[in-house]
C-alpha cells in the first residue's frame, strides 16, 4: 500500500511537470483522469476552451469560444526500474452525444522539452453530455488501447 501511495504521488508530480503546461493555468478543478494499460498510463481531460488564456490558446492554435473545447491526451510509460517518461503515440477517436450525433476528433502532437501530448478540438452544446471514444497506440506499435468516458460540457 505504501509503495502505491508513493507511486501515485510521484505520478502526480510528474504529471504537473509534463502534462500540457498551458493547462497549469486552468482552474484547479480541471484535473486529468487516467487509465492504466500494461506499462502505460493514459491521461485525458476535456476542457472548455474559454478556460485558456487567449495568448496560450493562440500559441497552441486552439480556437476559443463558448461552444469550443479540446481534449488533452498524454501517455506515460513506467519502465521496469520505476522511471516514468512521456511517450509518443498514435491517437485517434471521436465523440458522440446522447442523440447519436457523432464527430471525429483530429489530434495534433505537441512536444515541449520532456512533454508529449495530443490536443483535439471539438464543438459542443450547453449542458451536453459528450461520450468520447479514443484509441491510443503507445510508441506507434503493439496493442491499441481504448479509452472511453463521458462528461457534461457547459458554456462558460
Amino acid at each position: 500500500m505504501q509503495s502505491t501511495i508513493s507511486r501515485d504521488k510521484h505520478m502526480k508530480k510528474l504529471l504537473v511537470q509534463l502534462f500540457f503546461p498551458a493547462c497549469l493555468l486552468l482552474p484547479a478543478f480541471l484535473q486529468a483522469a487516467s487509465e492504466a494499460f500494461d506499462d502505460y498510463t493514459v491521461y485525458y481531460q476535456a476542457v472548455n476552451s474559454t478556460f485558456l488564456n487567449a495568448d496560450i490558446a493562440d500559441q497552441y492554435g486552439i480556437a476559443r469560444g463558448d461552444r469550443r473545447a479540446f481534449l488533452n491526451i498524454s501517455i506515460m510509460k513506467t519502465e521496469t526500474n520505476g522511471s516514468i517518461h512521456a511517450v509518443s503515440a498514435n491517437v485517434s477517436g471521436g465523440k458522440r452525444n446522447l442523440l447519436g450525433q457523432v464527430g471525429d476528433i483530429s489530434f495534433t502532437e505537441i512536444r515541449e522539452e520532456n512533454a508529449i501530448y495530443y490536443i483535439g478540438e471539438f464543438d459542443f452544446s450547453n449542458a451536453e453530455i459528450v461520450r468520447f471514444s479514443i484509441d491510443v497506440q503507445p510508441e506507434q506499435r503493439g496493442e491499441v488501447y481504448e479509452v472511453r468516458w463521458e462528461t457534461q460540457m457547459y458554456n462558460n
